[in-house]
C-alpha cells in the first residue's frame, strides 16, 4: 500500500512541476535586460530550456501517473493522488507545447536574427 501511494504522489509532483517550471523560466528570463543583442538570445534560450523541461517532465509524469493508477486500481486503493497527477501532467505537457511552438520559436528567431545583423 505504502508504495503505490509512494508512486502517486511522485506522480503528482512531477504533474504540479510540468505546470511550475515554465513559470519559473518566464521569471527568471524577465529579469534580463532585452534591448541587447545577448539579453534578447538569452532570454530566449531559457524560456526553451524552461518549456522543453517541462515537456519532458509532463511526459514522465504522464507515464508514472499511469503506472501508479493501475498498480492502484489492482491493490483495491483510491486513486485520487494518481489522477490528479495525470490531469496536471496533460495540462502542462500541452501547455508547454503550445508555448513552445507558439513564442518559444519565435523568441529563439528573433533573438538569432538580432545577433546576425
Amino acid at each position: 500500500m505504502e508504495t503505490t501511494k509512494n508512486k502517486q504522489l511522485v506522480a503528482m509532483i512531477l504533474g504540479i512541476a510540468s505546470l511550475v517550471i515554465p513559470n519559473i523560466g518566464t521569471t527568471i528570463a524577465n529579469g534580463i535586460d532585452t534591448t541587447t543583442t545577448e539579453g534578447s538570445r538569452t532570454y530566449g534560450i531559457i524560456v526553451i530550456i524552461a518549456t522543453l523541461a517541462a515537456i519532458v517532465v509532463g511526459i514522465i509524469g504522464l507515464i508514472k501517473s499511469a503506472g501508479a493508477r493501475k498498480e492502484a486500481k489492482a491493490a483495491g486503493e483510491k486513486q485520487i493522488l494518481a489522477t490528479i497527477g495525470l490531469v496536471t501532467s496533460i495540462v502542462g505537457t500541452v501547455e508547454s507545447a503550445i508555448v513552445f511552438f507558439s513564442c518559444g520559436l519565435c523568441i529563439a528567431c528573433v533573438a538569432c536574427a538580432a545577433t546576425s545583423v
